[in-house]
């Protein structure tokens, strides 16, 4: 998928969030994340179709398919675009995993969540990335 990358907002300039702002936020990110998990899932579907088509596989019309394609796209652009007003970072389309900037220790760091937790409960550094996300309990006051 490629989308247009507008320039990021300096470190001064970025909004941060408190484990409590990030939780608070939840509700609308959630449905909005929901969306976009089920978005993409039926982008790659409309994608593999369109591809089966080309190869001959399928005998759909493949104007329905791009058409839908382009719609789905158009909308998919639309939903992180809400992300990014409300300043989240869209991590992974198929997992719905977010972060949040915030401040630790006064570094950048990231308040981790993903759909299906109840809660924002892990963070991480943002050069180690997702994969190394730790308990909120693991940040030092």
């Amino acid at each position: 998928m490629q989308t247009t990358k507008r320039p990021s907002p300096t470190p001064a300039t970025r909004r941060t969030f408190c484990v409590e702002e990030a939780n608070r936020a939840l509700p609308f990110v959630s449905r909005v994340i929901e969306d976009i998990v089920d978005l993409h899932e039926q982008i790659v579907l409309c994608r593999r179709t369109l591809e089966r088509i080309e190869m001959g596989l399928h005998g759909g019309e493949p104007s329905a398919y791009e058409a839908e394609y382009r719609r789905s796209m158009n909308r998919l652009r639309e939903l992180v675009r809400e992300l990014d007003l409300v300043g989240v970072d869209l991590l992974d389309f198929e997992r719905g995993l977010i972060s949040f900037p915030t401040l630790h220790d006064g570094r950048e760091a990231a308040l981790s969540w993903q759909l299906g937790e109840p809660e924002v409960e892990y963070w991480h550094e943002p050069e180690a990335g997702v994969e190394s996300r730790e308990p909120i309990a693991t940040l030092k006051p």
